[in-house]
């Protein structure tokens, strides 16, 4: 088994799988094209060989970690390898997953049927349109990122936790996370203008004098919903406000006029994501869960 990758990440999933590791060389032309080679080929030849493509924020071009992946994955086959796995942690184009308005393009169908063709196995965590765990199709598996949330949070001694969902899809994992650590539960309810982007958060929260508040998300892109339940969560008076994300992206939010890692960081209390792309609040890893699970079905 070998792993194929160009970062520490890639490396660490190798030693976790007890798999070789080779090195995959990256640049980037002055015109934004991909240089990239594989280092040492001949190695892969009659392989079982798992190639992990992870992008990095700020500055996180999903455009850029597609075309990555694909080039790369047609590059493994013509080099021999015996089987081909692609651990891509945060997939690309997964927020359109569904037809909201009429004529609307659904890119995640589109860009996982492509990445299928050149693949045996594409491993990825928390997909925005499947957040549960198990298997999208015969070839792509989805792993639950709040198992890492769940380690992560038996690290840390907390007084009176209280777990909230800023939107209801991720309830579910709000549930199974508060279960396991102890504590109250409560949702919000999130409703996005498809036309205009703009969000709309409804509910209360109860007095939370006393009790910490944790805010956990898949994802936080221009941080808009964390903002608006942190915001929920100073006016019932909680005494710390924690967020946790799976997927944490750094862009410009415009009405605050930061980026939204520092924004969110500023506004509450700790900020934690996991390594899925690599990024400045990174608290916990994904690593060991995807190892075990490459280990024992790949």
């Amino acid at each position: 088994m070998i792993v194929l990758g160009n970062d520490k990440f890639a490396e660490d999933v190798a030693k976790q799988m007890d798999a070789d590791f080779v090195k995959l060389e990256t640049k980037k032309f002055r015109d934004g094209e991909y240089y990239l080679r594989i280092m040492e080929p001949d190695k892969l030849n009659g392989k079982k060989v798992i190639f992990v493509s992870r992008g990095r924020t700020p500055g996180l071009s999903q455009d850029r970690l597609l075309t990555k992946s694909l080039l790369v994955l047609f590059r493994l086959s013509e080099v021999g390898a015996k089987k081909i796995g692609l651990f891509l942690p945060y997939m690309p184009y997964s927020r359109q997953d569904k037809e909201f308005l009429s004529g609307e393009v659904v890119s995640v169908k589109i860009f996982r049927k492509i990445l299928e063709d050149k693949s045996d196995l594409i491993v990825s965590v928390t997909n925005h349109d499947k957040r549960e765990e198990g298997w999208i199709d015969d070839k792509f598996y989805n792993i639950d990122g709040a198992r890492a949330v769940i380690d992560f949070l038996k690290t840390k001694k907390f007084d009176s936790p209280v777990f909230a969902a800023p939107d209801m899809t991720s309830k579910d994992n709000v549930e199974k996370i508060a279960n396991e650590i102890g504590g109250e539960v409560l949702a919000l309810k999130k409703v996005r203008d498809h036309n205009t982007g703009e969000i709309n958060t409804t509910g209360e929260m109860p007095d939370l004098t006393g009790k910490e508040l944790i805010i956990f998300d898949d994802i936080a892109s221009s941080g808009g919903t964390l903002m608006k339940a942190i915001q929920k969560g100073k006016e019932a008076n909680a005494k710390k406000i924690i967020c946790i994300v799976i997927h944490a992206l750094s862009v410009q939010n415009e009405m605050a006029k930061m980026n939204s890692i520092d924004m969110i960081k500023e506004a509450c209390d700790e900020y934690y994501s996991s390594d899925t792309i690599e990024n400045p609040v990174e608290g916990f890893s994904i690593v060991p869960h995807v190892a075990k699970f490459f280990k024992e079905n790949f």
